[in-house]
């Protein structure tokens, strides 16, 4: 039998589990038991034959927009409100209109960028 079914079955003997409470695939398991008692083992792996995985880095264009803001203009005078739903820092609001701005004139978003930073 399985471990968790040999702990159901003794927590009832021991009436910690009443009768009446018992796990609904408890009869089920009893009834039709497995041929092979269930067995999880963990698999082994050594750590020096496990070969790293690398995630690769995912950059956004708003990304390299906020970058550039940062390296110009710095952190700005206030701090981040996180406590108002609304807030919208000054980083935001200038990839907001660099958003518009690059739609509006057509431009790539590289040529507007160089020439409004």
């Amino acid at each position: 039998m399985s471990c968790v079914v040999v702990r159901v079955r003794d927590l009832m003997r021991s009436g910690v589990i009443k009768l009446s409470e018992k796990p609904i695939w408890y009869d089920v398991y009893k009834a039709f038991p497995p041929k092979r008692t269930p067995l999880y083992v963990k698999p082994h792996t050594r750590p020096s034959t496990k070969k790293q995985e690398t995630v690769p880095e995912i950059f956004y264009r708003e990304d390299e927009v906020r970058v550039k803001f940062y390296e110009q203009y710095g952190p700005g005078p206030w701090p981040l409100d996180l406590f108002k739903s609304n807030f919208v820092s000054t980083c935001q609001r200038y990839g907001f209109q660099f958003e518009r701005s690059s739609k509006l004139c057509g431009k790539a978003y590289g040529i507007w960028f160089s020439q409004n930073l």
